[in-house]
C-alpha cells in the first residue's frame, strides 16, 4: 500500500483555491475565453515534482474498458473539452466520443464526460479494493461514456474565489499525479486522482499519496471538434468559460 503525505488544510489550501485578496487577484495573468479548452498541469509543489517533470503535461483518455478511459498525463496534445450543461441542471466537463462513424455506426456514437470515483488509496485498479484500508481513499479520475458528472467543472479567476481558471473536483480536494509502472491498461502511465480533504481527529488534510505530484489542471484554450457524423449529442449546451492562451507562457511572478 503506498504511503501518503497529510498536509494541514491551511497549506492544501493554498493548492485548492483560497480566496485572495483583491490586491493579489490582480497579480494574476490575463485570460480569454473560449468553449473548448485542454486542461494542463501545473505542479504546486516542484519539490515532489516527478521525474521527468510532468510541469505542463497535458490530459487525455487511455482506453481501459468499453466506453472506460482513465485520466493521464502525455507531454503531446491533449484531449479537447467542454463544459457542458445549464444554470439550472448544473454544468460538468465533457468530451467527444473517441469513436468515429469508421469505427462505430451512426446512433452509437455517445458524448463522454469526466467522472471522478472513489477508489482506495495505493490500489490499482485491477486489484481487489479489499486489499487497503478502508480509510485511506483518493479517486480515479475518468472520461467515460455518459453525461458528464455534474460538480466537476471549472472554477474562473477574480472575482471568483480563485485566481486562476482551473478545474474543480465534487469536493474540497486536489488533483495529483503518481507515476504507474504496471497499471491496469498494461503500460506505463502519469494516471490522474483527486485527493479530497479529509478529517482527522477532528482536524482537516491534505492527503497526498508519497511519490505523488499535487497539480491544478489549468484550462488552456481549445477550438472544439467537430462533432462526428451521426452522433447523438452536440455542443448547442457548451458553456464558455475563461481559459489561458498559453499556460506554459504564464508568469506567475
Amino acid at each position: 500500500m503506498r504511503p501518503s503525505t497529510f498536509l494541514p488544510l491551511g497549506l492544501a489550501a493554498l493548492t485548492s483555491g483560497t480566496p485572495l485578496s483583491l490586491a493579489r487577484r490582480s497579480l494574476f495573468p490575463p485570460t480569454s475565453t473560449a468553449k473548448g479548452f485542454v486542461l494542463v498541469a501545473n505542479v504546486t509543489d516542484l519539490s515532489r515534482d516527478l521525474t521527468p517533470s510532468i510541469q505542463h503535461f497535458k490530459l487525455v483518455g487511455v482506453h481501459v474498458g468499453a466506453g472506460l478511459e482513465t485520466a493521464v498525463l502525455t507531454p503531446d496534445a491533449g484531449r479537447v473539452l467542454y463544459e457542458n450543461g445549464t444554470d439550472v441542471e448544473g454544468y460538468g466537463i465533457a468530451a467527444d466520443s473517441s469513436l468515429s462513424t469508421a469505427a462505430a455506426p451512426a446512433g452509437f456514437i455517445y458524448p463522454y464526460g469526466m467522472q471522478i470515483i472513489p477508489i482506495p488509496l495505493g490500489v490499482e485498479e485491477d486489484e481487489d479494493p479489499g486489499d487497503a484500508d478502508d480509510a485511506d481513499y483518493v479517486d480515479h479520475v475518468g472520461i467515460d461514456v455518459g453525461t458528464a458528472q455534474r460538480g466537476v467543472g471549472i472554477r474562473d479567476p477574480p472575482p471568483a474565489s480563485t485566481p486562476s481558471t482551473q478545474a474543480y473536483g465534487p469536493d474540497a480536494g486536489t488533483f495529483c499525479v503518481c507515476f504507474e509502472a504496471k497499471p491496469a491498461y498494461g503500460r506505463p502511465q502519469y494516471p490522474v486522482r483527486f485527493a479530497r480533504v479529509q478529517t482527522v481527529d477532528g482536524v482537516a488534510y491534505q492527503q497526498i499519496p508519497d511519490g505523488c505530484a499535487p497539480i491544478r489542471l489549468l484550462a488552456q484554450c481549445a477550438a472544439l471538434e467537430q462533432v462526428p457524423a451521426g452522433a447523438i449529442y452536440g455542443h448547442d449546451f457548451a458553456r464558455t468559460v475563461r481559459c489561458y492562451d498559453n499556460v506554459a507562457a504564464v508568469s506567475w511572478s
